[in-house]
């Protein structure tokens, strides 16, 4: 190997970087792990667990914060125009990887499509008529769901916020027929959708979104198609959020709807925050799968450097011409967080789960205990 041109090709990219910064570019990202202990779930922490009803400790990987890295940009083009750009991918640190299905305790046969940008991949114009983005793009309920969720967002795996109101991993994907728009049906999530174009516009303290995603079906403009819209008012403490969305599957045969509603609110050292989500999926073109989230959660600024976060998720789940008994989980997580800077926190995070009903729609067909708990120590760094 030649050090040398290595060494000169290192610095070339490292000086193409800083000239970048100069015009404005930016390297971003999270880095989160921590030791993990569960009984009665897998190591990932998810809503569909491991089989084994046993306990397992290891390493897991954005229990605070989702990992990833990034490159987003701007560049003033003058008269109130930017061009904008965003290219943003996960990471996991237990094996390096980009990929979640890698790894122990992972399911290599259910790992998707090779997507090195499958956080986001957009380029875009900001006008004084507000934004148009283009590319890969997170749904307008995932733009807003941190701000009103119980627990901020954060514990993406566990977080039923995050895994049936956005609709990250709703337990509702059997097959290629029930996968609802574009994104990700290896996995079944439908968080963010491909081929979107989306407007974004402020007008004092409202923020409205629109975004409609091209199924690209030669012959069918709707069939695995998205429409969705979402408002935001903001004004000092208070924070209020609503988001609808309309996804066609690929034969444009059965459809998803999706909504959810909440606020935050800032009183002093505290912060509270609820919100409610709703689903409605069709299975079948006679039979539909109806999921209802609730939360509600606060938190506490103890002192400068500790927060204390805790939240209650109800997930109720029912069928039409009850093809399936109804289900129902309650969950309880907390988060004690210590910030070192504003880049580095120490955190341990403690959760509860309860089953009800039918548990195995949430836990891949395979009934585990009825109740589950775990707790995580780690540690979050913002790049």
């Amino acid at each position: 190997m030649n050090y040398k041109n290595s060494a000169i090709g290192l610095l070339a990219l490292i000086s193409s970087f800083a000239v970048q910064a100069q015009t404005g570019t930016t390297i971003y990202g999270v880095l989160d792990a921590g030791v993990r202990y569960s009984d009665g779930l897998g190591l990932t922490a998810t809503s569909s667990p491991s089989t084994s009803a046993t306990s397992t400790t290891g390493l897991a990987n954005g229990v605070d914060r989702s990992g990833r890295f990034g490159f987003s940009g701007t560049e003033d083009l003058g008269d109130g125009y930017q061009a904008l750009f965003k290219l943003e991918s996960d990471l996991y640190l237990n094996t390096g990887s980009t990929n979640v299905n890698i790894g122990t305790d992972k399911n290599i046969a259910a790992a998707t499509t090779n997507k090195f940008f499958e956080r986001e991949a957009s380029v875009g114009l900001a006008t004084p008529y507000g934004s148009f983005i283009f590319g890969r793009q997170q749904s307008v309920i995932r733009d807003i769901i941190d701000d009103i969720d119980a627990i901020n967002g954060r514990f993406t795996s566990f977080n039923p916020n995050l895994q049936f109101t956005s609709l990250n991993s709703p337990s509702l994907v059997t097959s290629a027929a029930t996968y609802y728009g574009t994104g990700d049906g290896g996995n079944g999530s439908m968080m963010r959708q491909d081929n979107a174009v989306k407007y974004i516009e402020q007008v004092g303290p409202v923020t409205g979104t629109l975004l409609y995603s091209f199924g690209g079906v030669a012959g069918d403009s709707e069939a695995g198609s998205s429409t969705e819209a979402a408002l935001s008012y903001k004004n000092g403490p208070l924070l209020l959020s609503a988001g609808y969305e309309d996804l066609n599957n690929i034969t444009d045969t059965l459809k998803l709807t999706a909504y959810t509603a909440g606020g935050r609110v800032t009183l002093g050292d505290w912060q509270i925050a609820a919100n409610f989500g709703s689903n409605t999926a069709d299975n079948t073109a006679t039979t539909q799968i109806k999921t209802d989230i609730y939360s509600i959660g606060a938190t506490y600024a103890a002192t400068q450097a500790i927060d204390l976060t805790l939240g209650y998720y109800n997930v109720d789940r029912s069928w039409t011409k009850d093809v399936k008994p109804d289900a129902k989980i309650d969950r309880v997580i907390g988060f004690v967080e210590y910030k070192f800077s504003k880049q580095t926190l120490a955190y341990l995070e403690f959760d509860y789960n309860k089953w009800g009903g039918d548990e195995t729609q949430f836990q891949g067909g395979v009934a585990n205990k009825a109740t589950t708990s775990g707790f995580t120590i780690g540690l979050n760094h913002k790049i």
